[in-house]
């Protein structure tokens, strides 16, 4: 008896999730977070597409995504999704569970203009693109809590019509800090007219340090001499310190 009330138990569950992978994909709309709007939605809540979606304004483009209803069997849930913001596009998978404001993010892949980041991570006015190579991160209370991966800034240009064209960096995430519970990452540069040595610390508070050392690269303009002067005298191998700080 027992064996048989299982099966019926389990053949319950397996039939409230199909019923659930039917639900149309328009419901989402009562449930998006705010500041969130989506538009142009077709398919199912587990398996569809958005023709736009919009953050506070900021237009993310279309959107699509598959999930697992299965894993409601263990309380959990995961979805792949894929984005296409004008100028790119991002695929990462996703997963967490319900009674949790944890987010797994996993195989983050994509580029994107930096300018869709504008006023957000980055100032206005600067240009460049972002290649985003993250194998995983955790997300918590909507901040990047923990992250092993590595982001490369393309083409950086300094806002302006003369603005300096800088370069090429890597940013190393998992990586500065030493024995911090923030996220911390490394950065440095490619190769270029701007060569720079820093880490970053991103804190549980929303706040961040960016510091490090810069120094004139082969082939660096006066733009470049001229920006890196506000900094103060160089030491004897040209190189000078750097903190950014503010809050997120």
């Amino acid at each position: 008896m027992a064996q048989r009330g299982l099966l019926v138990a389990a053949g319950i569950a397996a039939f409230l999730i199909f019923l659930s992978a039917m639900v149309p994909a328009r419901l989402l709309t009562r449930f998006a977070p705010p500041g969130i709007t989506v538009a142009g939605l077709d398919g199912t809540i587990w398996s569809g597409r958005a023709s736009s979606v919009r953050l506070q304004g900021r237009d993310l483009g279309a959107a699509s995504w598959s999930c697992s209803p299965w894993r409601l069997l263990i309380l959990e849930w995961s979805c792949r999704m894929a984005m296409q913001p004008a100028g790119g596009q991002l695929s990462v998978a996703l997963s967490g569970e319900f009674d949790s404001d944890e987010i797994e993010a996993c195989n983050l892949r994509g580029n994107l203009p930096i300018t869709l980041l504008e006023n957000v991570v980055t100032p206005a006015g600067w240009i460049g693109r972002l290649d985003l190579e993250v194998a995983k991160a955790l997300i918590a209370g909507g901040l990047p809590q923990d992250a092993q991966g590595r982001i490369f800034v393309r083409n950086l240009k300094a806002p302006g019509p003369g603005g300096a064209i800088l370069g090429d960096f890597e940013l190393t995430l998992g990586e500065g800090a030493v024995g911090s519970s923030s996220l911390t990452g490394r950065l440095n540069d490619l190769g270029g007219p701007l060569q720079v040595r820093g880490t970053i610390e991103l804190k549980r508070d929303r706040s961040y340090l960016v510091s490090g050392e810069v120094a004139p690269g082969p082939g660096a303009g006066p733009a470049i001499f001229e920006t890196l002067s506000v900094l103060g005298p160089a030491d004897s191998a040209g190189r000078r310190p750097f903190s950014l700080e503010g809050t997120l």
